[in-house]
């Protein structure tokens, strides 16, 4: 019977080789310890908000509507929400007091409830509703920008005329296109964008 007898120094290394290759073997392993089928029972998931524009679920949904609202999708915005949106800005002791067309246009835009953002239109376009084909918007890039004043947005979108669509309902109503108040807040150039708290 024939034995090899390794010096410390090449039984060291061996051992440290062993070692090697079987982390080696480890990491290539397809394995992520739960045999690979993924989690032991199937989960569901329930969506409670939703939140793509402010004025919608903020300003033209009661307070009673926001869950329903929060736990549906937007392909079921205008059939769900969409007349009390409408009902919001035209009829018998609306808040707003448009016309139907005017009504209709603005619902339009707003339903279903997304923020459009399209990449291949100029940045520098962005902006609230800019995604819009329709006159003063010019087709834009759409999304909203930091320095975006949201509140006079949503008022100007139910007091005002921002469409064209209803210059004689809008008349007499540009005193409720603003809340006077600007922001003093400081953007920065690069991430994170927003400043500091003031």
């Amino acid at each position: 019977m024939h034995r090899t007898i390794l010096s410390p120094a090449r039984r060291r290394a061996f051992t440290l080789a062993i070692v090697a290759a079987a982390l080696a073997a480890a990491g290539c392993s397809d394995d992520d310890g739960d045999g690979g089928t993924g989690p032991a029972e199937p989960r569901a998931y329930n969506q409670i908000q939703r939140l793509g524009n402010p004025l919608v679920s903020e300003v033209l949904l009661s307070k009673q509507s926001h869950p329903t609202h929060g736990s549906i999708g937007p392909e079921d915005d205008v059939a769900t929400i969409g007349a009390e949106v409408l009902g919001f800005l035209t009829g018998p002791g609306s808040v707003a007091g448009r016309s139907a067309e005017y009504a209709n246009t603005l619902g339009s835009v707003l339903l279903p409830d997304m923020l459009i953002v399209q990449t291949d239109k100029d940045p520098a376009t962005a902006g609230w509703l800019t995604w819009l084909p329709l006159a003063p918007f010019a087709n834009g890039y759409g999304g909203r920008k930091l320095g975006d004043d949201v509140t006079d947005l949503a008022l100007l979108a139910v007091f005002g005329d921002p469409f064209g669509a209803d210059p004689a309902g809008a008349a007499g109503k540009e005193g409720l296109t603003t809340d006077n108040v600007s922001t003093d807040s400081q953007f920065l150039p690069a991430f994170p964008y927003a400043g500091e708290p003031n």
